[in-house]
């Protein structure tokens, strides 16, 4: 018994042994396999890429005239024919997610004054000669206020952040630098990043489109109005830039989307204005709310329109639909003659003050009181969730959908928030300015495209330039009345 069972112990150690070294097998050649497949696999996707993705992108962006755009170092009139060949195709050489966005020529006559940033000893340790040192030394002597040490330039190569273009590899960027790389005259070193890491300072990068649409309803080089879908938080979560297991809103979010969606400023540089690197919206909408949001794209844009959010000048309307009819208490609420309704109610022992208007009353099965109500809603104040809570706390209807402030019926939650910014006006950040003063007194306001809702007019009491701009609400809010209402009129006139 003894003799059989050690005979199987045996078989199965063996069994055991065979199937590993079957698995090590299929993994080494699975990796060979692929190994031998990688250049062709890559090329087609590069290829499709490039074809499909960037250059359908290239054409809708302008050129930009920005002291932060990075200029081609060029020294074409060194080199040859296919040196200068190079420096036609630069930028977008790369077809794998990143663009060449600045570069340095490594001259002919290599570097002559090697010396005066190395020693002795760092140049016979490292191997440095004047036509043939590392790529780190070539990026301290070509740019040394980027890369003043070693250690900055090693960094930036490990980054990923570099890639070479040799004298002789068909003006393309195809070898991606590494600390033990080497450079010679006639290469070009590049500074590459990420497609639509950077908006102003690359020109046609073929940013990734977001997952959602954001109509632009106004832009020009100084300011843009979008229209935010509900669901889309304006900024990323703070301390997670990237999503994933610890929170965030990743690439989701208003401020991701803005560089796929507007155009670059094309204002002249001075010290006191110039282009944003990224469009910079001024205000907030929750996330559940849908409706305009107003982004600036220079300096001067974001300081002004941040003032007159902050001074309360800027004036925005509101849309909503409440749940049950609104009550109108004598302490808060005061109703003026044309049929606003004044609320003064502190949040947080701040003032907030909010003026709102019926609109139109509709019957409901499941709202309050068997009543839908349509309200007009004017905000004096920006405090924290002030509609929501002005119209849950104080007039006892909360907006339909609010599962924050109307945690009783679920049944009106299925279609989201009914809450939409639809109109606002704001002063004109430049025209209202010295210089463009001067702009807007020389503009033909007959040859103004500003679209459908846009209004762009001077007073004439004040002589400011004023920006007004409105958009229809979105179609959920009319269905939504149409379909609650016939519901509850065929369910009254059966039961009749």
């Amino acid at each position: 018994i003894n003799i059989e069972r050690a005979s199987n112990h045996n078989t199965t150690m063996l069994l055991k042994r065979g199937f590993r070294l079957l698995k090590i097998a299929s993994v080494v050649l699975t990796a060979q396999l692929c190994m031998s497949l990688a250049p062709a696999i890559t090329k087609s996707l590069h290829s499709k890429h490039i074809s499909s993705r960037q250059i359908s992108t290239c054409n809708r962006w302008q050129p930009l005239k920005s002291a932060a755009t990075d200029e081609v170092t060029n020294h074409a009139e060194e080199t040859d024919d296919a040196t200068s060949s190079k420096v036609d195709h630069i930028p977008g050489s790369r077809g794998d997610g990143y663009i060449v966005t600045k570069t340095y020529d490594v001259p002919i006559e290599g570097f002559p004054s090697l010396s005066d940033v190395f020693e002795p000893s760092d140049q016979e340790r490292l191997q440095l000669e004047v036509m043939n040192v590392t790529l780190p030394a070539a990026l301290m002597l070509l740019d040394p206020e980027k890369y003043p040490t070693q250690s900055r330039a090693r960094k930036a190569i490990r980054q990923r952040a570099i890639c070479i273009c040799r004298r002789n590899s068909d003006s393309k960027f195809d070898e991606l630098g590494k600390v033990i790389a080497r450079a010679y005259p006639g290469d070009i070193i590049g500074y590459q990043q990420r497609g639509g890491s950077d908006y102003y300072s690359v020109q046609g990068t073929p940013y990734r489109l977001p997952a959602f649409d954001v109509p632009v309803i106004f832009e020009d080089d100084h300011v843009a109005i979008v229209n935010k879908p509900a669901g889309i938080v304006a900024y990323r979560a703070e301390g997670n830039r990237g999503g994933g297991s610890r929170g965030g809103h990743g690439r989701d979010t208003l401020i991701s989307a803005l560089p796929a969606v507007l155009k670059p400023s094309n204002i002249p540089i001075t010290d006191e204005n110039y282009p944003m690197k990224r469009p910079q919206p001024v205000h907030r909408l929750d996330r559940p709310t849908s409706g305009l949001v107003v982004v600036a794209k220079t300096k001067l844009a974001t300081v002004h329109l941040s003032q007159q959010f902050e001074f309360r000048k800027a004036q925005k309307t509101y849309m909503a639909i409440l749940n049950g009819s609104p009550q109108q208490p004598s302490c808060d609420n005061e109703t003026t003659e044309d049929g606003w309704n004044l609320i003064d109610h502190d949040l947080e022992d701040k003032s907030a003050v909010t003026k709102w208007k019926v609109l139109q009353t509709v019957k409901s099965l499941h709202g309050n009181n068997g009543v839908l109500t349509l309200v007009e809603l004017k905000p004096k104040t920006g405090r924290y969730h002030q509609l929501r809570r002005h119209m849950a706390w104080v007039c006892k209807a909360p907006i339909v959908g609010d599962a924050t402030y109307d945690e009783d019926n679920m049944r009106l939650r299925k279609r989201g928030l009914f809450l939409c910014s639809n109109e606002i006006t704001i002063e004109h950040p430049y025209y209202n300015t010295p210089s463009g003063r001067e702009e807007w007194s020389q503009l033909n306001k007959d040859a103004l495209n500003l679209g459908e809702g846009c209004l762009l007019e001077e007073d004439e009491e004040s002589g400011i330039v004023t920006l007004r701009v409105r958009i229809d609400l979105p179609k959920k809010f009319a269905s939504f009345l149409m379909h609650e209402d016939a519901r509850a009129n065929k369910f009254l006139n059966e039961t009749e």
